[in-house]
């Protein structure tokens, strides 16, 4: 019967199931939590030498859960709550120190409490920062130039950028015709913002490169380029670069990211919406497992 249970919740939510089988919910969602369980007792972890970490708002108010991925096996192996190092540091306690000892790379973004722990507890491991988050930064730069020219410039001006957000944050060779010509009409103006496009399409490039010598060059010149600019936001952004120069260096040598990760939070909004009937945080974290972590 709990075998029966657990194949049904797979693809339907606990009330549907219940429903269907007319017996009460929490004999559905009680056989699923111990099957789950019991799946995940038995996964082999010994081989994971590479894993992702993210995290995922899983509800208003800042309310977040942290995924650690096995990169290599693209499977979730634990979800905890909290985006702090707090969360980072139950993972790693929970993986155990022979495990620990076995990571030999580690993808995440720029979140300082991650950092200082892992730097920490795994001091051989290297911190590649997901290449798609150092981007978003240099990203919300454009942005943040883009709403000051809007206080600043004169109603013509503003006239050329407003509501060109997607226009200048989109990848150039996929905008449309239309798109392209609103593009042009703001680097025509040769504001800062057309500075800081300039800029942020050289970003992308510093990322093309396929060794480390190579990205090296790319990201100095890179830097010579915003120092040159003296766009006030973008030498904000520099400083931070600089600082994180050596996980943004070991993307260029271990060529991983983060995107499978971001893949999973995707199926984790679906997921809920499955779990959040019954407001409990943990079984929602046991629903991720299930569904995100191979553990069938």
């Amino acid at each position: 019967m709990e075998a029966h249970l657990f194949r049904l919740t797979r693809d339907s939510t606990v009330k549907a199931v219940a429903t269907r089988m007319d017996i009460d919910w929490r004999t559905v969602k009680d056989a699923e939590v111990r099957y789950i369980r019991g799946l995940l007792r038995k996964r082999n972890l010994d081989g994971i030498t590479r894993i992702g970490i993210d995290e995922v708002s899983y509800e208003k108010g800042h309310k977040y859960l942290t995924l650690v991925t096995d990169l290599d096996g693209r499977r979730v192996i634990y979800a905890t709550h909290g985006n702090d190092g707090k969360a980072i540091g139950r993972f790693l306690t929970w993986l155990g120190p022979k495990r620990c000892r076995r990571i030999k790379v580690v993808v995440t973004d720029m979140h300082d409490p991650y950092l200082k722990v892992l730097r920490k507890r795994l001091p051989k491991a290297a911190l590649v920062f997901d290449h798609f988050h150092v981007s978003k930064v240099v990203h919300d730069c454009l942005d943040e130039i883009r709403r000051r020219l809007q206080r600043e410039l004169p109603p013509a001006g503003r006239r050329i950028i407003k509501g060109q957000r997607y226009v200048l944050l989109r990848a150039r060779e996929k905008l449309s015709k239309k798109h392209e010509v609103s593009l042009q009409e703001i680097l025509n103006a040769n504001t800062d913002l057309t500075k800081g496009y300039i800029l942020k399409e050289a970003f992308r490039d510093v990322f093309m490169a396929t060794n480390l010598q190579s990205g090296r060059k790319r990201l100095k010149a890179w830097e010579a380029q915003v120092r040159e600019s003296d766009v006030p936001e973008m030498l904000k952004v520099l400083k931070t670069i600089e600082r994180r120069r050596s996980g943004i260096e070991n993307f260029f040598q271990f060529r991983v990211a983060n995107g499978m990760a971001e893949g999973f939070n995707n199926v984790v909004g679906t997921i809920k919406k499955q779990a959040y009937g019954f407001h409990d945080r943990d079984y929602l974290r046991l629903k991720i497992l299930r569904i995100c972590g191979k553990i069938e």
